[in-house]
């Protein structure tokens, strides 16, 4: 070879050696063995995006495992990086998707898809949980009738166990075990639980509640004498029975991570008494945006690491079609959660055979890249004090007639917070135990059409506004809580009738409840209602404001919350907003420019972050399963109260710095576009 060829070949081995090593460098870095078992797989409590599968498997489930894989799961956690995986074990048919030698199993499996789920779920350090189907177990009511809850005329209520009866012992503990054994998972979401219950007239049950109320004569129904007492007794039965099996598989694996679906929540408002690892539930499939800011507002100041479950579809009960939602709305309801600090799973459905649908996976990493995004920006995240709307257990157990369940008794709770949120208010919903001894932190109370007040209470909230705090207390019930207070008096009985409440020029009838009242010295009418759709007409207060030693007080005397949640009629919003920035008129954010923005205040660390949230899109009409886009709103002009100029102002997830002026603790700035949720940092 002479130079020539030599000087060439170093050359081209030169090049190679350059080649690859550049190649080596931008190719996605491998994890070596070593490596891999150093990470942690992270707990609940740490966790902020997951993955939600689930079938309820049936008698009629033989080829289970079929068209399952390992390298489908691989693929599956290699594309959407989840913290934990739910998957099915036993759903409300009580048949288990495992080959279960305790309970009652599927008649047929190919493969037994849970130790498939835990090899793999194992490698990739992905947490595994199972969903399994609690008080709700139809199998084990057909095999153990005496086991079953029964209504009031003595029969077996449909699938649903007695929490006093043998099945916590006899069954749902022992099949813990077997899975906690068998397949080392990390966790359980129970399901079928609180909102399942109904009132429960088996045998022990009531030998029990005659036994510790010495109330002998059994009540019927909820308002017959005992009545509240009998409702409550099960309440407190459901409660031991989930600290039962909750304590007795700590002790088993100290490190078991428990929940009981929706305790504690919407349809549990009471202070958490049970040692749960996690609060967690799955909103409504339909009208899901207002059902996210809704349930998330009711757990988050529970004081548990929490999460709110989306389904990734639509589903009609009648016809059983499921439609899958896209992208955009999957991350819209993210943004309900995660703005107010909580984490978010998606529900996917899997076949009959227990396999994911892997056309799926690109919309499942879709949604989880937004929320990564945003995970600095928001977990753990907790909200500044600015406006707490009362949700009132106290009310909630003398008006419901279920024992645990999302009743009509919340439809008031839900129209307000609509109307609030839609007036770009921050707001929080609060219960009694989160209120008693720190109400001075807020600068604006609401009561929301709620009908009983416990006297400790409202007790409290009188000395709240006596000591320079505001109240506005909402609706012809309520506000008969309050006519001292309120410095009115009611002139006739409160009737049903349509009028037309008046927000500057506008007007909007309304078919509600009307309390007529007439004021007293020191009070002013703040808003008024008409007998015709005309201005010209004479007009009676439909709302008052009056001070209150050195705060004030405000009612509004007709039930518009739940007519808030029916028709969402702007006028209504206009009307009750503008006393609310007659009490609050300095909130921390104030945002203008579309009524299509939810905003959170939150800290992180010693930061302050303001998130919005775009809510445009047709999310409310029950008619429209999915839609693709959500239209942009913007410009937005955005004020934010501090006692400091911020060094700086950014937009994130975006990272981007915006323009801003600081004079007398006002930040004022832009947002020109806002497609579903940003976060304004202050730095």
């Amino acid at each position: 070879m002479n130079t020539m060829e030599k000087t060439v070949s170093f050359r081209q081995t030169l090049w190679w050696v350059v080649a690859a090593l550049f190649l080596l460098s931008c190719s996605p870095q491998t994890t070596s063995p070593e490596n891999e078992t150093e990470k942690q797989t992270l707990r609940r409590s740490d966790s902020f995006f997951g993955l939600h599968f689930d079938f309820h498997a049936n008698k009629n489930d033989s080829v289970i495992g079929k068209t399952f894989t390992a390298e489908m799961i691989d693929s599956l956690l290699t594309m959407v990086q989840p913290d934990y995986i739910q998957v099915d074990c036993k759903g409300h048919p009580g048949i288990s998707s495992y080959p279960t030698k305790v309970g009652n199993a599927a008649p047929g499996f190919v493969k037994d898809p849970l130790k498939i789920w835990r090899e793999v779920t194992r490698k990739h350090n992905v947490a595994l949980f199972v969903h399994y189907s609690g008080v709700w177990d139809d199998a084990s009511a057909e095999k153990h009738p005496d086991w079953m809850a029964l209504n009031a005329e003595g029969k077996k209520i449909g699938g649903r166990m007695s929490v006093k009866g043998p099945y916590v012992d006899s069954l749902l503990i022992p099949q813990f075990k077997e899975l906690i054994d068998n397949y080392d998972i990390d966790g359980c979401w129970v399901d079928g639980e609180c909102w399942a219950l109904q009132a429960d007239y088996s045998p022990k049950m009531l030998n029990a509640f005659r036994a510790e109320t010495g109330i002998q004569q059994i009540p019927k129904s909820f308002s017959d004498p005992g009545g509240y007492e009998f409702y409550e007794f099960n309440r407190k039965a459901f409660r031991q029975y989930v600290a039962h099996y909750t304590d007795e598989l700590h002790h088993y694996n100290p490190e078991f991570q428990i929940t009981s679906n929706w305790a504690f929540s919407l349809h549990m408002p009471e202070p958490v008494d049970i040692n749960i690892d996690f609060i967690s539930g799955d909103f409504s499939h339909v009208n899901s945006v207002y059902s996210g800011f809704f349930e998330s507002r009711c757990i988050a100041p529970q004081g548990k690491p929490w999460d709110l479950m989306a389904w990734s579809f639509a589903y009609n009960f009648n016809t059983g079609v499921p439609i899958t939602k896209s992208a955009a709305q999957l991350k819209q309801l993210a943004a309900t959660v995660m703005s107010m600090g909580g984490g978010y799973q998606v529900y996917f459905q899997q076949n009959r055979d227990a396999s994911p649908q892997p056309w799926q996976f690109g919309l499942m990493k879709e949604v989880a890249g937004f929320c990564r995004e945003r995970q600095p920006f928001c977990q753990n995240a907790k909200p500044v004090p600015q406006i707490a709307l009362l949700y009132s257990s106290e009310n909630y157990k003398k008006f419901t007639r279920g024992i645990y369940s999302n009743s009509s008794a919340n439809e008031p709770l839900r129209g307000m917070l609509n109307l609030l949120l839609n007036g770009q208010n921050a707001v929080e919903i609060l219960m009694e135990h989160h209120l008693k001894g720190r109400m001075q932190e807020y600068p604006l109370i609401v009561i929301p059409e709620c009908r009983y007040l416990a006297g400790d209470f409202k007790t409290e909230l009188l000395a709240y506004v006596e000591n320079g705090g505001n109240l506005l207390v909402v609706g012809a019930g309520a506000t008969a809580l309050f006519t001292d207070a309120l410095n009115v008096e009611f002139s006739d009985t409160a009737a049903v009738s349509t009028q037309f409440l008046a927000y500057k020029n506008e007007m909007a009838g309304i078919n509600t409840l009307f309390q007529p009242v007439k004021l007293k010295e020191g009070a002013t009418v703040c808003g008024f209602r008409y007998p015709v759709s005309d201005l010209r007409f004479p007009s009676s207060p439909a709302a008052s404001v009056t001070s209150y030693g050195k705060g004030k007080i405000a009612g509004v005397y007709l039930d518009v919350s739940r007519k808030y949640n029916e028709t969402a009629n702007p006028v209504y919003r206009n009307f009750v907003n503008s006393i609310v920035r007659e009490l609050f008129p300095a909130p921390v954010a104030e945002v203008k420019g579309s009524a299509n923005v939810a905003v959170t205040v939150n800290r992180l660390g010693e930061k302050l972050a303001v998130n919005l949230i775009n809510t445009s899109g047709d999310h409310s009409n029950e008619k429209v399963a999915r839609y693709d886009e959500i239209p942009t709103v913007g410009p937005l002009s955005v004020i934010i109260r501090t006692e400091k100029a911020p060094r700086k102002l950014l937009l994130q997830p975006e990272n981007l710095a915006l323009d801003f002026t600081f004079s007398n603790g006002v930040v004022e700035t832009t947002v020109d576009r806002l497609a579903i949720h940003s976060i304004l940092v202050l730095d």
